[in-house]
């Protein structure tokens, strides 16, 4: 699906006023459609950016927790990737029982 034909952002674009107002210490609402387009609440930190032109970009900050932090290292990505195109390849396959595990690891 192309982005813009996501419902949410194809109401923004048809809205004629897609306007946030800075309010009392630099505060703003962003509403709540596009809080929930992007999976962010209350209390989650957002990364902002400002770019050449003077856009203001913001992008949810996704912490991983310390003890699930490995998964996401780029030499584990990678071994997943490799993974993944081995099993789509057919190159891996699943023991349908306990019998054919067995023979399995016996081959290693």
């Amino acid at each position: 699906m192309k982005t813009t034909e996501h419902p949410v952002i194809s109401s923004i674009i048809r809205k004629k006023n897609n306007k946030i107002t800075v309010r009392n210490r630099n505060q703003i609402t962003i509403p709540r459609e596009y809080t929930e387009y992007v999976n962010v609440a209350e209390g989650e930190e957002l990364r902002y950016e400002i770019t050449d032109d003077g856009a203001l970009i913001l992008r949810p900050v996704i912490t991983v927790p310390k003890d699930q932090a490995w998964f996401w290292t780029d030499k584990w990505q990678a071994e997943e990737r490799e993974v993944d195109e081995e099993i789509k390849t057919g190159q891996v396959s699943s023991p349908q029982n306990a019998e054919d595990f067995i023979n399995d690891l016996k081959k290693i």
